[in-house]
């Protein structure tokens, strides 16, 4: 599955990372990112297993500012 980030438009509210630390991370004074393990061409653009789906949707609509989408 693919996940992005608009990071543009993140509060660094920390939901991500606490919903699903696994795929997202969020650093001190920067916004949202994928983890490193699974990022394709930017901080925020992945490729996540199939195990963790489930957690990266969760994060997905726990976003109070909904900046990330799932295909």
């Amino acid at each position: 599955m693919k996940v992005m980030i608009d990071r543009e438009g993140c509060i660094e509210c920390g939901v991500c990372e606490q919903t699903c630390e696994d795929v997202f991370i969020l650093d001190t004074g920067e916004k949202a990112s994928i983890v490193e393990k699974y990022r394709k061409s930017s901080r925020a653009v992945g490729e996540i297993p199939d195990s963790l789906i489930d957690c990266a949707s969760s994060a997905a609509s726990s976003c109070p500012v909904q900046v990330i989408t799932t295909e």
